[in-house]
């Protein structure tokens, strides 16, 4: 048989939901880009038939509601670049999104900066908490954040990938394009998906050449790279496509991923349980 894993970019509460949905105990997930990885189970008052599976999934003030969580891994952004971040942000009029465990902060100054916060949330359903501090009680709490999330006017993008190129070394940080035009992600130097699967893989006993990785951002470059076999949707972005073993006909929304495994196994290659 094989094993299901879900990686990506987002943060941890931004996979709950599509987890609710399957309802597989102990699901392997790798989220903000590789930074963290955990088992996901359903929470004690979900169930199979529970229509609010998905409602019941994200983050809320109900423990009971909450879904199971065994934390694997987690390679936090140094303290030192989350600071030099902070002052690059400010210098430049950049907004913050702060990753910490199952919250996101961000430090919203002006109508662009909440502007930017709100196209995330809708982009992803992940709530965002303000803070005015420049998240001063988390750095001296030493909460320090999975990753960073640099966001910006579209205008800006390029003066942002300048910016945080020139600010930050690859020995020193990870920075991640991010699929839409109006973010980057800053992670730290150990950090990206390609890593995160080899943790995750390393945590199942699995082997790295017995691992299909199917992606379609640039963030999905090492993922693919470091997989055995690395598929590039259609719609996957054109360096995903060079690095890829295989190039789909097929988009995410044409169940790309299930018809690679539906091949593999017409050939004999999968062994479905």
């Amino acid at each position: 048989g094989f094993r299901v894993c879900s990686a990506t970019g987002r943060a941890a509460t931004g996979t709950y939901d599509h987890a609710a949905k399957l309802q597989i105990p102990k699901l392997p997930i790798v989220c903000s880009n590789g930074s963290r990885g955990f088992f996901w189970s359903p929470s004690s008052s979900m169930s199979d038939n529970d229509a609010d599976a998905e409602e019941d999934a994200k983050v809320n003030d109900n423990e009971d509601d909450r879904p199971i969580i065994e934390e694997l891994f987690h390679h936090q952004v140094p303290k030192e670049v989350v600071q030099r971040t902070i002052r690059m942000a400010n210098e430049h009029g950049f907004c913050i999104q702060y990753y910490y465990m199952d919250h996101v902060y961000a430090n919203q100054r002006n109508e662009t900066h909440y502007k930017c916060t709100q196209m995330y949330t809708d982009y992803t359903g992940v709530r965002i908490d303000h803070v005015d501090d420049d998240f001063k009680e988390l750095l001296d709490k030493d909460h320090l954040p999975s990753k960073l999330l640099l966001l910006f006017d579209t205008k800006d993008a390029a003066k942002a990938r300048k910016t945080a190129s020139e600010e930050f070394d690859p020995t020193e940080a990870t920075i991640v394009k991010g699929y839409c035009t109006w973010f980057l992600e800053i992670l730290s130097a150990t950090s990206n998906k390609g890593i995160g699967l080899r943790h995750m893989c390393e945590q199942l006993n699995v082997s790295l050449d017995e691992v299909i990785a199917v992606g379609d951002g640039c963030n999905d470059i090492e993922f693919l790279q470091m997989a055995g076999l690395g598929v590039a949707v259609k719609n996957a972005e054109a360096e995903v496509k060079e690095v890829a073993d295989i190039n789909l006909d097929f988009t995410n929304d044409d169940h790309g991923p299930m018809r690679i495994l539906q091949a593999l196994d017409d050939k004999g290659e999968l062994a479905f349980q």
